[in-house]
Order: structure tokens, then sequence, then C-alpha cells
């Protein structure tokens, strides 16, 4: 009688266990419009953007570690190699510091 009770009770728990069990889907297509793609590591530079991308690669530093460096946000590292702002000329000169660019301060 005792293992009746037993068995009856973990019947019932095993029912509660497979209700309780959900499989959910979610469909991300509108989470990867919030980004833009990825630019390419560029192999001849032509634009000042695509210099600083290639000398914060050769430097082995992030576009975080190269805000954080450079004292800047995060968000102007990227507009600087999309190509969408330049760097001021003091901008310039701390990037020259970390990046070991040329002393000259590119013009837009």
């Amino acid at each position: 009688m005792l293992t009746e009770k037993c068995c009856l009770t973990l019947h019932l728990q095993g029912q509660l266990l497979g209700i309780a069990h959900r499989t959910v889907h979610v469909k991300f297509d509108h989470f990867k419009q919030r980004f833009s793609p990825r630019k390419l590591i560029p192999v001849c530079p032509k634009t000042t953007g695509d210099y600083l991308l290639l000398k914060r690669i050769e430097a082995d530093l992030s576009q975080p570690e190269l805000a954080v460096k450079s004292g800047v946000s995060v968000r102007t590292v990227k507009a600087w190699e999309h190509d969408h702002i330049t760097p001021t000329e003091a901008e310039w000169q701390v990037l020259t510091g970390i990046l070991r660019l040329d002393s000259t301060c590119p013009k837009s």
C-alpha cells in the first residue's frame, strides 16, 4: 500500500513537470537591422578611416581599448573608421602617440 502511494505521487509529479516544460522560438531577423555590417580590413588604405582602422589592428587594439586610451567614446572611434568624421588636431596628436601615426593631421 505504501509503494502504491509513492508510485502515484511520483506519477503526479512527473505529470506536473511535463506540463511545465515549454519550448520558446524567437526570430532575430529584426535584431540584425540595428547593427551596421562590419567594415572590411583595408589592404591599401585610401581614406583616413581605413588608415586608422589598419593602424589600430596593427597595434592590436579593439575599438573600446582605443577609445579609453585616446579619451573619446567608442562611437567616435567608429565614426572615425567609417569616415563619418575626422579627428581634430588634438585628437590626431593623441592617436599619433598611441598608434604611431604620421604627425601631420589629415585635412577633410
